[in-house]
């Protein structure tokens, strides 16, 4: 799949930031994105938000990588990252449990079930003594389970080898930390 003219000046555009083309794309693809979303069970809503977050994941793409699409379009590309977040939004929904509570029956909670462990208090402890910006990366991508990628849109870092290196010192210094008591 060849590009067009048309299709490779608004790349040049993307990478040289122009809002203009980015509007373009926007307004061009919504509604067959919507469309394309209807075959997955996922609220409108949801749909929206995903091609706002699409959009503006192909946006940084080119502005800050310079991506180049040879193979495919924009809107391939477009559609190709609106498909994962499709997927991971569609995942994350399965994840989650539905339980029906018959409310004559009830059982008593043991609170100290869910009291931390030993190990969950001194990993507490040794996480304050970390940095601000190593136990924020490390809870971006252990706690609330982001992808580099992601972290790269959230945070100040300017790729993904850049939050990959950073988190693998700050998980050395936090291992450190425990080696030390």
């Amino acid at each position: 799949m060849k590009n067009t003219v048309s299709d490779d000046q608004l790349q040049k555009r993307l990478r040289a930031d122009d809002k203009k083309a980015l509007e373009e794309i926007y307004v061009a693809y919504k509604s067959e994105f919507i469309n394309y979303s209807k075959r997955y069970k996922i609220e409108t809503s949801d749909v929206l938000d995903i091609y706002q977050d699409a959009i503006i994941a192909m946006h940084q793409n080119f502005v800050m990588s310079q991506t180049e699409l040879k193979t495919s379009t924009i809107k391939t590309y477009l559609f190709g990252i609106g498909k994962n977040k499709l997927f991971k939004k569609l995942n994350q929904s399965q994840r989650l449990l539905r339980i029906e509570v018959d409310t004559d029956n009830y059982t008593e909670i043991d609170i100290e079930a869910d009291m931390p462990t030993e190990n969950q208090l001194k990993l507490a402890k040794r996480l304050n003594e970390i940095s601000d910006t190593c136990k924020q990366l490390l809870q971006l991508f252990y706690y609330r389970n982001l992808t580099i990628d992601e972290i790269v849109q959230l945070t100040h870092y300017k790729d993904g080898n850049t939050v990959r290196s950073h988190k693998s010192r700050c998980l050395k210094h936090l291992k450190s930390l425990f080696k030390v008591t």
